[in-house]
Formats: structure tokens, C-alpha cells, sequence
């Protein structure tokens, strides 16, 4: 009895509290860390460790299993406390078995708040330069005896992001990731040798259904080798950008793969008209999103992939329903395959999203299905080359039966046969025709669109009085050219220039006087600074900003002091009173030491402070910024 409270007291003072600390009580074993787990989101602009560690922040402690944030474009931030009550230092390994998160930066921090170690990870990072060779995120934390460590993760993706934590004695992650190999090993050999088979059975049969199947489990395959992080480690180490594309791309792919697998399957051209149109336009799409995932961010291409997977499940629920409708021989091989497949799909999509808690099924369950999947289609394939033989068979042996009518049926029939071509012919005509009008109307209306995004882009960064850039181009090259600075080690130079006594005109001539003022100041300005190079854009109202990449202070001076007599020299007639005008000019020149934001915009305050000196000391000058300007 006594045994038995000692047990269940133990039970209650060391069992997870969510943000309590996690206690090592032993040399071995592994510890779920997620209820252990505290996390904050980062807000837009980043936060460093320093801030984590001394400023205040409202953590939340994790009630999940699991940490899964689904798609987010902000960073997380996690903590979580580890206590060493052994009397030996110990190394564990800290594994992320999520491979395809973008970065990982981990800080092991004592009790006195300091970092003594620091780690980087994720898919972004070469396999050269993992702290671990292994498909997961994996990192060595050094444990002092008797100890408090608190180890903090920011974790930052495009894609879904979800942060698996487990804390493991080297033994067990070493075992555990013997069986885990095996495991794979058995998927990717099954699929390895179904995929040789069928593909021993296309050369001798000649038919694409199995050709399509083949390409269809092989980029199944693919897409599994990079979900897991076997590809990245073993396949393609050394290319971190095939790693980018190759999750979602692969996901369109499949899809592709899949409906023409489909159509093969069973002959949808000759079943349905509507549901043979629905397959192609489907694969067609597929196509296009795979192109798209080269153009469009990866989160945007993930999440478009991952939703195209769910219109395809569909698409494949709806086809199995019409084939068991219609009686079809290989349909219930079909459905059996496919929802063995669908379930694991399911828990697979519902994590990705963060539906569902991680679990070992939710990750491994696809692959189960998978291979279930491919077991059920190669039998289905099986079937139906056994149900050929059989009508082949059957057909010689009518054909021994009727062989003494092949003289009086030979004319009509060939006669029939011809008449069936010809229809077949033009059916097939028809439909290509139709296919080639739908795919140049498609066609055209990209073309169309693109168009108009050029037309509307050019419009939404160009001034529609003076015809030069807006202030929102303004910001796009001002950040572009200072950083090419600061990579370069070059000056550039920024020029601010206002218009003097401009609300005198405005007032006394009228705004169009002022509008007919801005266009030749604007034509002044851009004759002076003319280089391929240089920027001109309306910066505000009479103000004009002027970006002159690759020049120092004395080129700066001499293109403003140009621009300053050329608009003084202008000689402007408004009905019949001639409008003088003088404008001047701040000029802040540099090296950029930095290329953030804050240093970007320090050089537009120089020139800002610059400009209202030249006010200052009676306009119509150009002043440089220096330390003295007050």
C-alpha cells in the first residue's frame, strides 16, 4: 500500500505542467517537449534575444499536444526550461521533426540570463553546415548538473509552421532513428519496386495507363523524400533551391500524373464527355500552378498546391462514385485504393493546416495509405490485364465459332469498321478542336491580363501632371539603390528640392499656372540629372526628389547647382505676366554603412535638414548636409 501512494505521489509531483520546467530525472529516455512550451508571435518588426531576455512579453503557455501555428507570415517565438538533476554534464539532442521550416535560431541561456550557446537550422541552411547530419532539425544541448537552462527557438516559414519538439538521450534518438530509416526504407522499396514493374509492363505492353501509374507513385515518391527531409539529406544536399521548389511543384505534378493515370484507367473519353473535359482542364490547371510555383512566393505556391490536392481528392471521390455507378469492373479495386489513400491525405492536410495535433499517424499516415494505395491500383492494373486476356481469349474462341460467317460478315463489317473510324475520327477532331479553342481562349486572356497589370503598374508609380515617377516608385528605388550601395561600397546621392514661394504662384495665377510651373521644373530637372541611372521623381506637391546612384559630393553638387540655374533660367509667360522662379536644394551624400531601413531613411532627413537651411538662408541655393546643420 505504502508502495503504491509513493507511486501515484510521484506520478502527481512530476508530471507536465504546461510552463513548468522539465525535470531529467535519468540518464536516458525522451521527453515530449510541448507541454512545456510558452510562445509569443513576433510582431512585424523582429525581435532579437536580448529583447526576449529583458524586456516583457506575454507569453502564452501551449494546452496542445502539439505546436502547430498552420500558415502564418510571422515569426514565433518559444521557450521552454530543462533542469538537469544529475551530477554528470549531459548532451541531448533536440530534435524538430519538421524539416520544412525556413529558419530555426535556438539560445541556450543559463540562469543568470546568458546565452552560452547558439544554433541555426531549417531548409534554408546548406546540409554542410547542419549541427546534425539528419533529415529533421536537429541540435546538441549541453546540460550542466543541477542546472536551471532555458532554451528559446524563433521559428520563422512560409510554409505551415509546425514545431514538433522532442528532447532526447543520444541512445534513443539513435535507435529511434534506426527504425524510422527502416520504415521509409520499406515505403520507398515497395514503391521502388511497383514503380519497375509497371514500367517492365509498359515496355511489354505498350499501354499508357501503366506509364502514367509509374510517373504518378515515382512523383509520389519525390514529394514524400522532400515532406520528410530524406531528399535535402541524401538526394540533393548541396542544392538549396531545388529544396524550395521541389514540395510544391511535386504536389502539382502529382496531381497531373494523377488525372491522366485516371483517364487511362478508365477510358473516361469513352464513359463520359463532361467528365473527360473536367480531367483535362483539372491537369491543365496543374500545369499552370506548377509553373506558378517558379513565380509566385512559396507560400503562396504551398498554400495553391495544398488546396489543388483537396480539389483533386475530390475529383477522384466524385470519378469512383461514377465508376461503381456505372458498374465499372476495376472500380471497387479503385475506391478501396483511394480511401485507403484519402484517410491519411486527410489527417496529412488537416495538420498542414493546423486542424489536427501532430501525431505519428497525422505524419505517417499518408505513407500508410500510400502504400496501401499502391498495392489496391497495381492489383486493380492486374485485374484489368487479366479481364483483357480473358475477352481476348473469349474473342478467339467466338472467332473459331463464327470463322465459317467471316466470308458473308466480311464486306459489312469492314464496311462497319470504316464507318466507326470515320466517326471516331471526328469525334476525336471535335474534341481536340475544342480543347485547342478553350486552351487559345485561356491563352489570350492571360495575355490580356498581363497586359493590363503592365499598364495598371505603370500607372501607379508614374505622376500624372509632370509624367515622372511617383513618391511610391521614390520609395521602391530609394531602398533598391541604397542597399546596391552599401553592397557595392559606392556613394549615392540624394537630392531634395522645393520649388520656392510656390503657394504665391498658386494663389495669385491660379493652380493651372502652378501645374504648367511643375511640368518645366520637372522637365529642367530631368535634362540635368539624364543618366540611364539616375531617378527623378515627384516627391509631394512642389517638392522633387532626386536619386543619383555611384556619386560623390562634388558630382552631387555640380548636377544641383546645374538644376538650380536651369530653373532659375526658365522664362515662364502666364497670359501676360512673366513668372520667375527659383527653387532650392538640399543634398545629403554617403557610403552607406548599413542598408536597413533606419539608415535609408537618415540619409532622407540629412537632405530634408539640408533643404531647410537653404530656406533658411533666403532659397535659391544648394546646401550640403554636414554635422552643423542645426
Amino acid at each position: 500500500m505504502l508502495r503504491l501512494v509513493t507511486l501515484l505521489l510521484s506520478l502527481f509531483l512530476f508530471a507536465p505542467v504546461h510552463g513548468s520546467p522539465l525535470l531529467i530525472l535519468a540518464n536516458g529516455g525522451d521527453y515530449k517537449i510541448a507541454p512545456y512550451i510558452s510562445f509569443i508571435q513576433e510582431p512585424n518588426q523582429p525581435i532579437g534575444i536580448e529583447q526576449i531576455l529583458f524586456d516583457d512579453h506575454p507569453w502564452q503557455a501551449n494546452t496542445q499536444e502539439e505546436i502547430n501555428f498552420g500558415f502564418s507570415h510571422q515569426a514565433y517565438w518559444l521557450k521552454f526550461e530543462v533542469e538537469n538533476h544529475n551530477i554528470l554534464n549531459q548532451e541531448w539532442a533536440l530534435e524538430l521533426a519538421y524539416p520544412l521550416l525556413d529558419n530555426v535560431d535556438v539560445y541556450v541561456v543559463n540562469s543568470n540570463k546568458q546565452v552560452i550557446s547558439y544554433f541555426y537550422g531549417g531548409d534554408n541552411v546548406a546540409t554542410k553546415e547542419k549541427f546534425v547530419l539528419h533529415p529533421n532539425i536537429v541540435f546538441p544541448i549541453d546540460l550542466f548538473p543541477y542546472d536551471l537552462t532555458t532554451i528559446y527557438l524563433r521559428v520563422e516559414s512560409e510554409g505551415s509552421i509546425q514545431v514538433p519538439l522532442t528532447f532526447w538521450q543520444w541512445d534513443n534518438f539513435n535507435y529511434y532513428t534506426l527504425i524510422h530509416f527502416l520504415f521509409q526504407g520499406l515505403f520507398y522499396g515497395m514503391v521502388l519496386i511497383m514503380a519497375l514493374y509497371n514500367f517492365v509492363v509498359w515496355l511489354s505492353e505498350k499501354e499508357r495507363v501503366y506509364l502514367t501509374y509509374v510517373a504518378y507513385i515515382s512523383l509520389f515518391a519525390i514529394f514524400q523524400l522532400s515532406l520528410h527531409g530524406i531528399g535535402y539529406q541524401f538526394f540533393w544536399p548541396n542544392y538549396p533551391l531545388i529544396n524550395q521548389y521541389i514540395t510544391p511543384t511535386s504536389m502539382c505534378l502529382i496531381c497531373f500524373a494523377l488525372f491522366s493515370f485516371i483517364d487511362e484507367f478508365f477510358h473516361i473519353k469513352n464513359l463520359s464527355t463532361v467528365l473527360y473535359r473536367l480531367l483535362k482542364v483539372s491537369g491543365i490547371v496543374s500545369l499552370i500552378l506548377f509553373l506558378g510555383c517558379f513565380i509566385f512566393p512559396y507560400f503562396v505556391s504551398i498554400y495553391l498546391a495544398t488546396l489543388f490536392v483537396v480539389y483533386s481528392v475530390i475529383i477522384v471521390i466524385f470519378v469512383a462514385l461514377y465508376m461503381l455507378k456505372t458498374n465499372h469492373p476495376s472500380a471497387r479495386f479503385f475506391i478501396i485504393a483511394w480511401m485507403s489513400f484519402i484517410i491519411g491525405a486527410i489527417f496529412l492536410l488537416g495538420n498542414k493546416f493546423g486542424l489536427l495535433p501532430i501525431t505519428p499517424f497525422s505524419e505517417y499516415g499518408v505513407q500508410l495509405g500510400a502504400g496501401l494505395e499502391i498495392m489496391f491500383l497495381s492489383l486493380a492494373l492486374a485485374d484489368r490485364m487479366a479481364n483483357a486476356q480473358r475477352d481476348k481469349i473469349r474473342a478467339q474462341q467466338q472467332s473459331l465459332e463464327l470463322a465459317h460467317q467471316v466470308n458473308r460478315e466480311k464486306e459489312r463489317r469492314f464496311n462497319a469498321e470504316i464507318e466507326n473510324l470515320r466517326i471516331e475520327r471526328e469525334h476525336n477532331q471535335k474534341l481536340e478542336g475544342l480543347v485547342d479553342q478553350r486552351t487559345q481562349e485561356l491563352q489570350s486572356t492571360l495575355e490580356e491580363l498581363s497586359r493590363a497589370n503592365d499598364k495598371l503598374k505603370t500607372i501607379s508609380i508614374t505622376d500624372a501632371l509632370t509624367g515622372l515617377n511617383n513618391r511610391y516608385y521614390f520609395n521602391e528605388q530609394w531602398a533598391k539603390e541604397h542597399k546596391r550601395a552599401h553592397r557595392d561600397k559606392t556613394s549615392i546621392t540624394l537630392i531634395l528640392l522645393d520649388i520656392d514661394h510656390f503657394k504665391r504662384i498658386n494663389d495669385e495665377y491660379g493652380h493651372p499656372a502652378g501645374d504648367m510651373c511643375l511640368k518645366h521644373v520637372a522637365n529642367a530637372i530631368s535634362k540635368q540629372a539624364g543618366r540611364d541611372v539616375d531617378v527623378v521623381c515627384r516627391y509631394g506637391g512642389e517638392e522633387f526628389a532626386i536619386i543619383l546612384p555611384n556619386t560623390d559630393q562634388e558630382g552631387a553638387l555640380g548636377v544641383a547647382e546645374k538644376i538650380r540655374r536651369k530653373i532659375e533660367k526658365l522664362h515662364l509667360n502666364w497670359g501676360n505676366q512673366n513668372l520667375h522662379l527659383t527653387a532650392s536644394l538640399g543634398i545629403s551624400c554617403m557610403q552607406p554603412k548599413k542598408s536597413d531601413k533606419k539608415n535609408q531613411e537618415f540619409m532622407i532627413n540629412q537632405a530634408d535638414q539640408a533643404l531647410y537651411q537653404a530656406k533658411a538662408q533666403g532659397r535659391n541655393q544648394v546646401v550640403l548636409f554636414d554635422v552643423d546643420v542645426n
